[in-house]
């Protein structure tokens, strides 16, 4: 009986690789709102299901990690840095909108 890595690629690989090319163009979106943020965590968590789909169906073995299963936590990896950096940007920009008001007032 073989294994069929077609049905892997196609039912993981390709929507992993949608998801992560979703997170990266979710670095257009304008940073004046709170929809950028809440879109990655969509994102991740949308990632986090493929990796629990992608547990049930993989066989268990104790020797080894699957390469797929590796390629799935490295996306959640950079998905992951992506959302902290996008939290340090919007903590930035808000910090430095509140020093210019305290500016103006001071003025």
């Amino acid at each position: 009986m073989r294994r069929r890595s077609a049905l892997y690629i196609a039912n993981f690989l390709v929507p992993i690789l949608f998801f992560f090319c979703l997170d990266l163009a979710s670095f257009l979106i304008s940073d004046s709102g709170g929809e950028k943020l809440s879109f990655k965590v969509t994102v991740l968590l949308a990632v986090t299901v493929m990796q629990l789909i992608l547990n049930e169906i993989l066989p268990s073995s104790s020797d080894r990690l699957p390469l797929i299963a590796v390629f799935c936590i490295g996306m959640f990896g950079l998905m992951m840095i992506s959302l902290l950096e996008t939290i340090l940007v919007m903590y930035l920009i808000d910090r430095d909108s509140a020093s210019e008001e305290n500016q103006a007032d001071k003025a």
